[in-house]
C-alpha cells in the first residue's frame, strides 16, 4: 500500500522561502555572469601587457640577435623586469632554435610570439608564456565576495518577505477565526485593520458591508420575532380547521427599507408598530398572530367563533390604519415604513408546532394566501376586503363599500373585492378616540 505524506507550510514561511530563493537565483546568475566577464577582461589585460613588453624587448634584443651574442641575450632577458604575468621568455633564431631563455614553463599558460626584425628583415622570434594565475586569483576573489553578498541578500530578502507575509497571514488568521465564529452563530466582528494592500482594503470594506447587513438582518429578525412568537397564542393540540377572519398587513418594499434604514432605526420602528397593532387587536378580541411572507397576520375568531368576528376584523383594520397614519405624522422615523392592508374570511389549517419547550402552530391554507394576495393589490391607508368577508358581515351595521379591483384566484377566476369607504358615525368617532388613547399609551411607555 502506497502512503502519500504531505506537509503544509505556513503562508509566511512559503513567502520567505520564495523571496530568498528568487534573490539567491538572481544573485547567482548575476555573480557568475560578472565573474566570467571579469575573468575574460583580466586575461585580455594580461595579454595586452605581455604583448607591449615583448614589443619593447624585441627592439632591445635585435642587435644582439643579429650578432648571435648569446651572452648579451641571456643578460638582457635576466635583467628585464617582466612582472608576474610573464612566467618565461625565449629567443629563437630563424631556424627555430632556442638561443636564450629565462623562466619556467607552466601548464596553465598562454603563449604569444613576436618577430624580431632589423631593416624589415626577420632575424628571430621572441616567445612569452603568460601566467593566468593572477587573473584567476583576482576574479576568484570577486566571486567569493559576490557569493557572500548574494547569500546575505537572499537571507535579508527572505526575512523581509517573511515578516511582510506574516502581517498578511496574521490578518487572514484573524479573519478566519472571525468567519468561523460567524459560522458558529456568533456576531460577525471585523478583524483589526488590514495591511496596506489595496485588495485587503477592498476585502475589509466588503466585510464591513456584510457586518452591517448581518446587523440589519439580526435586528429585523428580532423586531419581527415579536410578531412571530408571542405569549397569547392559542394552544393547538392537533391539526384542525378553523374558520376565522384575517387581516393581512403587508410591509411595503421591506428589502429596500433594510438598505435605507439602519438596524436600530428599523428595529425601533417595527417595535413601535408592534405595540400599536397589538393594542388594536386586543381591543377587538383579535390576536396579532405572526409575521409571515412579507406581512403581519391578525386573526379574529380562533377562541370563540361568532358572527361579529368579521365586523371586529373590519373595525380593527380601520383602527390599525388610523394608528399607523397617526404615528407616521407624529414620528418622522416611522414615516419611512408604509403598509397595505386587506381583510378576508375563510378556513385555515392550524398545525401544532413544537419549538423547544414552547408549543406554537403554523397557519396553512388558501385563506392566508388570498389575504396576502389582496394586500399586494391594496393601497396605503385603505382597506381592501374580499367578497367572501362582505358576505359574512351583519347587514345592519351600515358599512359603506365601493367596488375595488378584480383579482384572479389560483384557478384563474376573477374575484370581486371592495374598498371600505365609510363607517357609521358612532363607530368612526369611537375609533378616533381609540387612536388617541392607544397613541398616548405608547408615547408614555
Amino acid at each position: 500500500m502506497q502512503v502519500k505524506l504531505t506537509r503544509s507550510f505556513p503562508f509566511s514561511q512559503i513567502c520567505g522561502l520564495a523571496g530568498a530563493t528568487q534573490v539567491l537565483l538572481l544573485g547567482l546568475l548575476i555573480t557568475f555572469l560578472t565573474y566570467n566577464n571579469l575573468s575574460d577582461q583580466l586575461e585580455r589585460r594580461l595579454q595586452q601587457d605581455a604583448t607591449r613588453q615583448t614589443q619593447r624587448l624585441a627592439l632591445t634584443l635585435a642587435h644582439s640577435l643579429i650578432q648571435q651574442d648569446r651572452i648579451s641575450l641571456n643578460l638582457a632577458l635576466a635583467e628585464w623586469q617582466r612582472g608576474e604575468e610573464i612566467s618565461a621568455l625565449r629567443v629563437l633564431d630563424t631556424d627555430g632554435q632556442v638561443i636564450a631563455e629565462i623562466g619556467k614553463t607552466l601548464d596553465n599558460r598562454i603563449n604569444i610570439s613576436r618577430s624580431i626584425t632589423q631593416d624589415d628583415q626577420v632575424v628571430g622570434v621572441i616567445q612569452a608564456d603568460i601566467n593566468l594565475a593572477a587573473a584567476h586569483r583576482d576574479s576568484g576573489r570577486y566571486l567569493s565576495l559576490a557569493l557572500i553578498a548574494t547569500g546575505l541578500s537572499a537571507m535579508l530578502a527572505g526575512l523581509i518577505s517573511y515578516f511582510l507575509a506574516e502581517r498578511v497571514a496574521n490578518y487572514l488568521r484573524k479573519l478566519s477565526r472571525t468567519l468561523q465564529g460567524w459560522h458558529d452563530d456568533e456576531p460577525l466582528q471585523l478583524p483589526p485593520p488590514p495591511p496596506p494592500v489595496t485588495e485587503f482594503d477592498q476585502l475589509h470594506t466588503e466585510l464591513g458591508n456584510i457586518r452591517e447587513q448581518e446587523r440589519q438582518r439580526l435586528a429585523l429578525e428580532k423586531a419581527l420575532g415579536k410578531f412571530l412568537y408571542n405569549d397569547n397564542k392559542v394552544p393547538v393540540k392537533a391539526t384542525t380547521y378553523q374558520r376565522c377572519a384575517l387581516i393581512y398587513i403587508e410591509i411595503s418594499e421591506l428589502d429596500v427599507l433594510q438598505s435605507r434604514l439602519s438596524a436600530e432605526e428599523l428595529a425601533q420602528a417595527l417595535g413601535e408598530y408592534h405595540r400599536l397593532l397589538n393594542q388594536a387587536a386586543k381591543l377587538y378580541n383579535g390576536k396579532l398572530d405572526r409575521y409571515q411572507g412579507d406581512g403581519i397576520v391578525m386573526i379574529f375568531g380562533l377562541n370563540d367563533e361568532n358572527e361579529r368576528d368579521t365586523l371586529h376584523c373590519v373595525y380593527a383594520a380601520q383602527l390599525c390604519l388610523g394608528l399607523m397614519q397617526y404615528a407616521r405624522q407624529k414620528n418622522p422615523h416611522l414615516a419611512a415604513i408604509s403598509f397595505r392592508a386587506a381583510a378576508h374570511w375563510g378556513p385555515v389549517l392550524l398545525a401544532p408546532l413544537e419549538q423547544g419547550d414552547e408549543s406554537h402552530y403554523s397557519l396553512i391554507g388558501d385563506t392566508l394566501y388570498w389575504a396576502s394576495h389582496l394586500a399586494r393589490r391594496s393601497e396605503e391607508h385603505r382597506l381592501l376586503a374580499s367578497q367572501t368577508l362582505l358576505g359574512e358581515l351583519p347587514p345592519e351595521y351600515g358599512l359603506e363599500w365601493e367596488e375595488g379591483p378584480m383579482v384572479a384566484d389560483l384557478q384563474g377566476n376573477e374575484q370581486a373585492n371592495f374598498w371600505l369607504t365609510a363607517l357609521p358615525e358612532n363607530s368612526r368617532t369611537l375609533i378616533d378616540r381609540q387612536i388617541l388613547h392607544i397613541a398616548n399609551m405608547t408615547e408614555q411607555v
